[in-house]
Parts: C-alpha cells; structure tokens; sequence
C-alpha cells in the first residue's frame, strides 16, 4: 500500500510539471520511458523507505535529485524553474504530510512512534498519506488549470525562489520538532505545533497570492494602457478621414466645374490626372491588414504611423497568419516592446538614415519575426543581450525582460545581432 501511494505520489508530480513547464503533447517514447521508469523505481524505494521510516531526509534528496536528472534529459531550457517546482513539490508534500502526523499524534500519542513514525508499516501510516495526497491532488488541480489562463510560470520565477527557501526551512525545523517530541515524550504538544504549521502554511499562501495578485494586475494595466494608446490613434486616424470628408464635400462643386470643363475640351488625360490629383489627397488614409490579427495590426500601423512623424522610414514585410501564436496581451509586450526599442534607437541618430525593417513570416511551421534598424553608437551588451544605459536603470530595461518573458513561455529562441550601423532582432517560434 505504501509503494503504491509513493507511486501515485510521483505521477502527482509529473501532472503538476505537465500543467506548468512541460508540454506532453510532444514528447517522444523515450521520453515517457523516462518519466514512467522514475515513477516506478522512486515509488518503490520511497514505499520501501516509508516503511521504515515516517520521513527520511536522505531518500527526500535522492527524490529530488532523480526526478530533476529524469525531467533534465526532458526539458533543455529553464532548469532553474524546474528544479525549484520539483523542490517545491516535495517540501510542500512533506509538510502536509506533518500536518497530518501533528493530527494523528493527538490522538495516539505514546503509540505515534510505533504506529506511525518509526517501523510502522501500519494502516495508520497510511491513511495519514492517503489524506495528505487528496490535499495535494486538490491544489494540484487549482495549478494546473491556471495554465489556461495563462499563467506564466516564468514570470514568477523569483517568487518561487523566495517560497521554496522558507518551505525548506520550515520543513527542517518541523522535522526537528516531531523526532524530540516522540524521544521527548512530549507528544501533548502536538496539537499547538500542527496549528503553528497551519498558521504558516496559510501565511505563506496569503502573501504569496498577494504577491502574484498584484503582478497580473500590473500586466493587465500595462496591456489595458497600450490598447487604450492603439483605440486612441484609431480614433486619430478616423478622424482624420472624416475630416477630409467634410472638406471633399465642401470642394465637391468646383471639382464638377473643373471636370466638366476637361470634359468639353474632350481632354481625357486631363481628367484622369485630376481624379489622381484628389484621390491622392482625400483618400491617403487607408486601413491595413498585414498580419490578420486585429491587435497585431493596430499595434503596428500605430508604431508605423509614430515612426512616420519621426521621419523614420518603416519597412514592413510581412505575410498573413491564418492562426496568430500569441494572446493580445503577450501581442502588446512582444511587438510594441521591440518597435518602440527601435523607434527610440533611430530618434538618437542625427543624420537622416533612419530606418526600420519589420519581418514576420512563417516557414515549414516555424514562426519568425525579424526587427531591424539603424543605429548610430554601439549597443552596451551583456551576456549576448542589450541593457538599458539610462541613468534610472531601476525604472527601465523592462522591455526586453518582457520580451525573453513571452519568447520563453512560447517556448522560442531569440537572438540579438550588429553589424556595422545595422542592430538586428531574430526571434523564431
């Protein structure tokens, strides 16, 4: 019984990292030889060592440890949010695990060594795991569907830092206090220190939901002010037509005067020439539809418009896009992060060549995207990435941060290139 609630344990683990950081859909055979031959085998050691032993720290290392080496040959990229999910999980199981020993210690008391701690192997033990894996099955659920809400795991890569740190804490010293407690014959405390755990249990989820509350309130802030920039720069264009409307409909007699006088000179040429004349004029503002996403092509005649006013030439080369990758959201911070980088790049250069290429194609079901512009003065570079040398760097640089954010959690590679006066963006999905 205990091999079997170790098991599922594991596989508990692997739904979790399946609703987080790993994409089962693409995963090869070998691959899920690997995840089912460490569901298997650290079942069964934990099981065996369960058995013996109500927790063991040593067996806790080498499960973290193999399940990491195991999700390792998995996933190339984001280890360090790996490793800290799968700390995470086993730190948090350990601790309800605890909670519950806590519960059945008031209750056995002098009996909690033998019928649950130390070579127990009893039908006590495992109903205190039973109950504590329903718990985790429940908050398990909870995460895995915020994936469809889009939920960046990466986002809060700190976070989880920060948690999984106290967590480890906080599970050393709850394992310090149950060993005293059964060798100390003061098993009457359990009650006051299971509610201790529960306090800190309910704490660290309260100001963790906090936390993560007030990041996604940021980002849908951000998203709404950019939006709100895009409806307002319609709103500009649309009125910008509408006027010149109203200007077409005052003039609209003399132009009938003038056409009927080509009219009656039979001067043909003269009359096409004229009509050009005035559909170049009235007619300049057209609305365009480069990519086939409503947001992606607002937010890139927007920026073409701003390049324009700036007397920076704006290339744009781009083919429709029957299903757009991203959330209008992740839209908004990827493009408009990267174009307004290039805008303010060509706004320093004094001379007049100031340009900018924008390229979004797909091939044999790659996504790429390619953002190119002049530049005058060499980009500070660390570590193959551009950084902000504004005097206030605390209130900039979040551009690009934002940018590998959405390449990371499209699972994309982005790439920064110079050459000579030319700074070049790839990025492929």
């Amino acid at each position: 019984m205990l091999i079997l609630i170790s098991t599922f344990e594991i596989w508990l683990l692997y739904q979790l990292l399946f609703g987080t950081v790993l994409d089962k859909e693409y995963l090869l055979k070998r691959e899920w030889g690997i995840i089912w031959g460490n569901i298997a085998v650290m079942g069964v050691l934990l099981g065996i060592n369960r058995g013996i032993l109500f927790f063991s720290q040593d067996i806790f290392v080498i499960s973290v440890v193999s399940t990491c080496i195991c999700i390792f040959f998995i996933k190339k990229q984001h280890k360090k949010t790996v490793v800290i999910i799968i700390i995470l999980y086993y730190t948090v199981t350990a601790l309800v695990d605890f909670l519950f020993a806590f519960a059945s210690m008031m209750v056995l008391r002098q009996e909690f060594d033998r019928e649950v701690y130390t070579h127990a192997n009893s039908w006590t033990e495992c109903v205190i795991f039973c109950c504590s894996r329903f718990f985790m099955v429940i908050f398990i659920h909870m995460i895995a569907k915020r994936k469809y809400d889009e939920l960046d795991i990466y986002e809060f890569h700190n976070i989880l830092s920060v948690i999984t740190i106290v967590v480890c804490v906080i599970l050393r010293r709850y394992q310090i206090s149950i060993v005293g407690m059964i060798y100390e014959n003061r098993e009457d405390e359990a009650g006051v220190i299971g509610i201790s755990l529960v306090c800190i249990l309910l704490l660290i989820s309260f100001i963790s939901g906090l936390y993560l509350k007030d990041k996604i309130l940021k980002k849908e802030k951000e998203f709404l002010i950019m939006r709100d920039e895009m409806v307002t720069q319609r709103f500009h264009e649309l009125e910008s037509v509408m006027e010149q409307n109203r200007q077409l409909s005052h003039d609209l007699k003399n132009h009938f005067i003038i056409l009927k006088g080509y009219g009656k000179e039979g001067n043909c040429e003269g009359i096409c020439n004229y009509i050009d004349g005035v559909e170049k004029e009235y007619f300049s503002v057209k609305v365009c539809s480069w990519i086939g996403n409503s947001v992606a092509d607002m937010l890139i005649e927007q920026k073409r418009v701003q390049a324009e006013k700036e007397r920076i030439a704006f290339d744009i080369e781009i083919v429709p896009i029957e299903e757009w990758l991203f959330t209008d959201n992740d839209t908004c911070s990827l493009l408009g992060n990267l174009l307004d980088n290039a805008i303010e790049a060509c706004k320093r250069i004094e001379q007049n060549d100031k340009w900018i290429s924008l390229q979004i194609e797909i091939q044999k079901n790659f996504l790429f995207i390619k953002i190119s512009n002049s530049i005058d003065e060499m980009p500070v570079m660390k570590k193959g990435i551009p950084v902000s040398t504004k005097q206030n760097k605390k209130r900039h640089g979040y551009g690009l941060k934002s940018v590998e954010r959405i390449v990371n959690k499209y699972n994309g590679v982005i790439t920064f290139r110079i050459e000579q006066n030319i700074f070049e963006v790839d990025i492929s999905f």
